[in-house]
This record gives structure tokens, sequence and C-alpha cells, in this order.
């Protein structure tokens, strides 16, 4: 998963699209997130005897090591409901909606799918998922945060559940940050630089920071700034592009010139950059990085992590007038329309999906993989609550910005980082390249989207 996390005062519903596309800020987990009966009555569902008997096909867009913890989960179910078999098939994250949806087109879909928190409104607005709003309870969502639940609704339907949510954070080596001068995670940008040219010898390849080439790690400094992507009204109508705003362009010009070339490289391979920026932090021998959660198993496999301790998890550094941001991502499990044809099928499905939402089942992934919960009772259990890290990032998640629920905003991210990689190359200058970006938006992806 290479693309990835504001989330608060959120309503279910297309109405989530307004403060998704503003800067409004987010707030996940509760500091004392309430126990519930959540996890018990999973579990009685899911024990539950079901009428359907044959094949559950499941696309999944987890890493590998990530699959092998849910596939433990998948068999766990199974074993309540023998004659049923979950046939999980791993499924590149690049480009999987596009391979769904051609799959739906061709009514091929899968069963089951992990729809990233960004495409699950395309998707329901094309009629390629099953609706969902009458199988579950109508209080059914109140056991899940707020603003992951909202993301699996559009235009006041049900169209998923939450599996995991995350955000962008930043990650920082606490024995380098001594070295740097400093006893905690940097707070702004500047006092990262600052601090981050102490340790960096560009030549023999350590770092302050280290900074991708894919858009998505590109919105903090848009953000930080005051820009913004664009901004849409309760209906889901695109009002305005600001990705190219003054403030956006002031943004990435900061990154290039006091970032880049100064605590982070400037070079690029844009098809290896992802692994070598968790390589070097994995060694030791970057201060900070970009990252979500679902990279902590990894990182924690660092010689650099060995003990756990050493990793410091904190909000993305503010950059001018005390503005931050990153982007609020995350996962909903959603169904294939055509599930909706057998109702004991149907019933099989959502009683899997009962089963792997609950609290125990999510804590489970929380504990053994990073992964942030989305149901409110698996904060509190012990293990979950008492973990350090699942503890650091709920003040990134507090902090983070927004995703849009618009239909077709899955698709802004081709044109963004193709013109982001040519901004990075010097190919474009800032400004050139946000322009091309708010153009085909505004011609191509949101075109049918825009508010007459």
């Amino acid at each position: 998963m290479k693309r990835h996390l504001r989330l608060a005062g959120l309503v279910a519903g297309v109405a989530i699209v307004a403060a998704a596309c503003s800067s409004g800020t987010a707030s996940t987990a509760p500091s004392k997130a309430p126990a519930s009966a959540a996890a018990s009555s999973a579990a009685s569902a899911a024990s539950t005897e079901l009428a359907y008997k044959g094949e559950l096909t499941y696309w999944n867009t987890m890493r590998d090591i990530e699959a092998v913890e849910v596939q433990k989960q998948i068999d766990a179910w199974q074993a309540l409901h023998p004659g049923i078999t979950v046939k999980m098939t791993l499924t590149p994250f690049d480009g999987a909606d596009k391979k769904y949806e051609t799959a739906a087109n061709n009514k091929a879909a899968p069963d089951i799918f992990r729809s990233d928190v960004g495409w699950t409104s395309g998707f329901a607005a094309q009629g390629m998922l099953l609706d969902l709003t009458s199988s579950f309870p109508a209080d059914f969502g109140k056991q899940f945060l707020a603003a992951p639940f909202a993301t699996s609704t559009y235009q006041g339907k049900q169209w998923g559940l939450p599996q995991v949510t995350d955000a962008l954070g930043l990650m920082c080596n606490k024995k380098v940050l001594t070295e740097a001068g400093l006893t905690a995670a940097p707070t702004s940008w500047d006092e990262l630089v600052s601090a981050g040219t102490k340790v960096t010898n560009l030549s023999a390849q350590k770092y302050g920071f280290y900074m991708r080439g894919d858009s998505y790690w590109s919105q903090p400094f848009i953000w930080g700034w005051g820009g913004y992507l664009f901004e849409a009204n309760a209906e889901g109508k695109v009002t305005s592009i600001g990705v190219n705003s003054a403030e956006s362009v002031n943004g990435w010009t900061y990154l290039k010139d006091k970032v880049l070339g100064t605590v982070a490289p400037a070079t690029w391979d844009f098809k290896t950059d992802y692994d070598n920026m968790n390589a070097g932090f994995k060694a030791g021998t970057t201060m900070c990085i970009m990252q979500g959660p679902w990279a902590v198993a990894d990182i924690l496999k660092g010689a650099a992590f060995a003990d756990k301790a050493n990793l410091v998890v904190a909000p993305i550094p503010v950059g001018v007038n005390g503005k931050t941001g990153s982007p609020v991502g995350g996962h909903n499990w959603v169904v294939g329309v055509d599930v909706g044809t057998n109702a004991d099928k149907t019933a099989a499905v959502v009683n899997f999906l009962t089963f792997m939402t609950g609290a125990d089942q999510q804590a489970i992934l929380a504990k053994s993989l990073g992964l942030l919960p989305t149901n409110i009772a698996a904060y509190a259990v012990p293990d979950v609550a008492s973990d350090p890290l699942i503890n650091q990032w709920n003040a990134v998640m507090a902090a983070a910005t927004n995703r849009s629920g618009v239909p077709g905003a899955q698709g802004i991210y081709d044109s963004f980082t193709k013109n982001y990689q040519l901004f990075l190359t010097g190919s474009s200058t800032a400004k050139e390249a946000l322009d091309a970006t708010a153009n085909t938006w505004e011609t191509t992806v949101f075109k049918n989207q825009m508010a007459q």
C-alpha cells in the first residue's frame, strides 16, 4: 500500500464531502474509548447458523505480511461455518480500483473487496456495490469511529464497513533526534530542517529527512501553507479547485528550496523511492520520514528499531502560521452488487463482515501489525490501550486532513503525481505543475462533477 490518512465533525452520507474537501481537522480514537458489547455481539452473530454453503471470493489489497494475519482470522470464521470457504486473492493496491471497475463492468467482481476510502463513493455512484443499509441495525454504525464509518456511506446509504483508518505521520528515530539536539520529534518544518542539517551528510547518504516522489506525500506541503485541494458542496459537487492556489505554490516551493538537497536527497528514482525511504530509516541513516501505520510492522523489523522505543511517531510538522495536515486514509470492506441476487449468500457475507470488524478481530490486527482500528471498543482492549505507538498515532489522527467523498476523487492522483514529479525533476516550476494539475481535474477528473 503506497498511497495512504483530518477527521472531525463529519456526518454520514454525502455531507462528508464539504468537510472532507476543506481543511477541517479530524478526531479519531478517543483517549478513553468506551468499552461496549460490540465484541460479544460480533462473536454471537458470527456463530449463527448460515444456510449458504460454497465459496466467497475476497480481493485483498493488503501486503503479504498483513494478509497472513487476516488469513488467520478468516480461518477462525470458517471454523464456525463449515461448508463456507473464503478465497482470498492478494491484489496489488496500485491499480486495484481500476481492476475492480473492469471486473464489475464485466459482471465478474469479487464478492468482497477491500476498497480505499477514496474509492468507495465512486463505486457506489456507478452502481458497483451492494447497498447494505438494510443488512445491519440502524444504530450499527455507532460502534465505529464516526469519520471512518462515514467513508463507507454515500447519499445516506451504507455501502460497506470500515476496516482500518490511517494517516501519514512523522516517524522519527529517537537516537538520531538526540544526535540532532532534539528531545522530541520536530513540530515545525523549520525545526526539522534546522536540526536535520546537524545529522545530514548527503554524500554519505545520511539524511535528516526523506521525501517521496508521490503526490500523496506532498499534500502536507499544501495544507501546511494554507492551501487546499478542492472544495465541494453538500450535494457532492465540486465548487472550487485550490490545488494551484498561491498558498499551495508556496508550500511546494518551500519543499524544493528548504528541504530537498538540504536535509533530504534531491535525486529521484520514482519506482524505488518508497522502498529506499523505508530501508534508510530501518537502517538508522535517516532521522525522520512521513509514513503511515500500515508500515509499522515492517519498520520495527529494521536494525535501528530492535528496541521498539526508539521509534517515535508524531503529527506532521506545521508549516506557516501553525498550519498542518496529512491525508486521512483507510479501507472499507465493500460487497459486489451481484451478491444481492442470493439472499443466503448476502447473509453469509454480512455475517463475515460483522465478525471481521468486531472489536476483538480489529484488536488483533492492531497488536500484530500496528493498524488502527475503526471499532471504538477495540481501543479499550488491554493490548491496544497499553500500546505506546497506537497512542502516539491517536495524536496524528487528531491533526490529519479529511479526504473527499466526492465520486471521482480517486482519480486525482494520476495527474497530481505526474506533475509533481515534473516539478521535482526541474521540468516544471511549482506553479506550472500545480496549474496543470488543476486544469486536468477541472476538465477531466471532475468534468461531470463541477457545480454549475
